[in-house]
């Protein structure tokens, strides 16, 4: 992976650009103009060429954009900064081809080009021909100045994401902030669900022990909370990885390596202390029934269809989201649950979403013609102006301002009802195509968007300790060639063994009697090696300024 391929590269972009290429761009390679209003009177617009994937919306259209409020009141923001801005739009499912083919040819490349389908080592191999150009000169020579307002003062932790091994930045990011009472981080909380309906019919208790958990699933099964005649009420979990809340109960990080945040160390629960534990409570729930292990590595359709069926008791998902019941034949209701004490001597953890993230990737190319015309482009985008549509839209249209001057959400209906009315906020219609987000969110928004239960559990869990993200490659820095290649190499085979051998655990198929042999299958396999990279990319994220 550490060198370019040149001779595959060029039998790649031989065989793919006369098929896939012709075939993803045809209605788009016209390169569309924004359809600003630039004053025919002021000094000419400068024209920038961007490449990027199409939306997968089936309504709301991006070629449609002219008819949206939103698109008007953000195209007006590039026509002041004096660009014109044209664009190469390439069906979503198709982009990952082609940008590979594109880069690799490194001909005929647009000014400004969403490489978020790129992986790190691909980007920086780029980087080091020429392909892409390193931003922090271009910044600090054209910019006016926002584009490090928001990386420096609004979004801070962006540069430690996005600095590479050697100091230099190729890439800009989408940006996300979420917010309470103003300044306030607001991690949105991850956890059990459980039938909120079911407990009031059956007047059970909300569980507040993993044992008590365990109990009441048991009971919503042995009573037909579903009323239809069958023991078939069910848990849907997925034993094979960390990423479901109950192993959080038993003091378990996320993934295979996981970052403590607040102790600013790189763990793996295989080597936690509630490990052992954890498997037994599942072996419990196995052996009670009411763990569904026909759904174990199943996609999100079949869980989809328990859900629809009304057997599903309890899953691991977002707090506050309230998609899942409209979907209940009969209807129902899912109570997010604190987490559950499940080990004597260990506090149970939280698993959250982090209040700041940093995603995608949009560089400037060596073909790029007018370069301080392209910083302008990202200084309009960091820009508060543009990050209120982004995020929020048009006021009155798609969200108000509350009595505390917070902004609040306006209900615009399904796609459908949006595409037809036009009230879209800008990251739906434009969002991850050549434009990147920009993103201040506030949680008290969505709290009042959702029944109290679910308000109330995210007002609990900003401030529980300890806790888990759901993702830990925003606490690493960008690993070298060779931090890189090595975690790939490890990762291959352990992340194999690692599922498979948490799966049979939770089973029963595997004894915990032979643990010690486990444990040094993984050392084998290089689980220490890959923790002692992720704890000094950990270190090295944690460095940056």
């Amino acid at each position: 992976m550490r060198n370019w391929k040149k001779s595959l590269l060029a039998s790649m972009a031989t065989m793919m650009v006369v098929g896939v290429v012709a075939t993803a761009c045809s209605s788009d390679k016209a390169m569309e103009k924004s359809g600003g209003n630039v004053d025919s009177d002021s000094k000419a617009a400068v024209k920038l060429n961007l490449l990027g994937p199409g939306k997968t919306h089936k309504q709301i259209k991006f070629e449609e954009r002219e008819k949206y409020p939103v698109w008007q009141e953000t195209i007006k923001l590039f026509d002041e900064a004096g660009l014109d801005l044209a664009y190469e739009i390439v069906p979503n499912e198709q982009y990952s081809v082609v940008i590979k083919t594109r880069m690799a040819t490194g001909s005929d490349l647009p000014d400004i080009v969403n490489i978020s389908r790129l992986d790190n080592t691909t980007v920086l191999n780029l980087a080091k021909q020429g392909v892409l150009l390193d931003l922090n000169p271009l910044i600090e020579k054209y910019s006016n100045g926002n584009i490090m307002k928001m990386y420096n003062d609004e979004f801070p932790f962006a540069k430690k994401a996005t600095t590479s091994p050697d100091g230099k930045m190729y890439w800009f990011s989408n940006l996300h902030k979420k917010t309470y009472e103003g300044s306030k981080p607001a991690p949105v909380g991850l956890t059990m669900l459980i039938r909120k309906d079911w407990l009031e019919k059956l007047q059970l208790p909300v569980p507040t022990t993993a044992e008590q958990y365990m109990q009441t699933l048991i009971d919503i099964r042995e009573n037909d909370a579903n009323g239809n005649g069958q023991k078939d009420e069910v848990l849907v979990y997925d034993p094979s990885n960390f990423s479901g809340a109950i192993a959080q109960w038993f003091g378990l990080g996320t993934d295979i390596s996981a970052v403590d945040i607040e102790n600013k160390k790189v763990v793996s629960p295989w080597y936690q202390e509630g490990i052992k534990d954890y498997f037994r409570y599942l072996q419990q729930l196995v052996e009670a029934g009411v763990l569904d292990t026909s759904l174990i590595g199943g996609s999100s359709e079949q869980r989809q269809q328990k859900i629809t069926e009304n057997q599903v008791a309890s899953l691991h998902d977002y707090n506050m989201i309230e998609w899942y019941e409209p979907t209940i034949k009969g209807g129902g209701e899912f109570l997010p649950l604190m987490p559950l004490k499940a080990h004597p001597s260990i506090v149970p953890a939280a698993q959250v979403e982090p209040p700041y993230l940093v995603w995608e990737k949009y560089a400037i190319t060596k073909d790029a013609k007018n370069v301080e015309a392209a910083i302008k482009f990202f200084d309009t985008v960091y820009s508060e102006p543009y990050a209120r549509l982004v995020q929020w839209g048009i006021e009155g249209k798609t969200y108000t301002l509350g009595e505390s001057g917070m902004e609040e959400r306006i209900d615009a209906g399904s796609e459908a009802a949006k595409a037809e009315t036009g009230n879209v906020v800008g990251k739906e219609l434009y969002g991850d195509t050549v434009f990147p987000r920009v993103q201040f969110d506030n949680v008290e928004s969505e709290i009042k968007g959702v029944k109290q239960p679910k308000g109330e559990h995210q007002l609990k869990i900003m401030d529980y300790k300890p806790y888990y993200v759901n993702m830990n490659h925003n606490y690493l820095a960008i690993p070298d060639d060779e931090q890189l290649e090595r975690k790939t190499k490890i990762l291959t085979n352990l992340n194999t063994y690692s599922s498979e051998l948490a799966t049979k655990l939770a089973l029963g198929q595997k004894s915990l009697d032979n643990w010690d042999d486990y444990m040094a299958d993984l050392k084998k396999l290089g689980l220490d090696e890959l923790l002692e990279i992720d704890q000094y990319l950990h270190d090295r994220y944690n460095s940056i300024q």
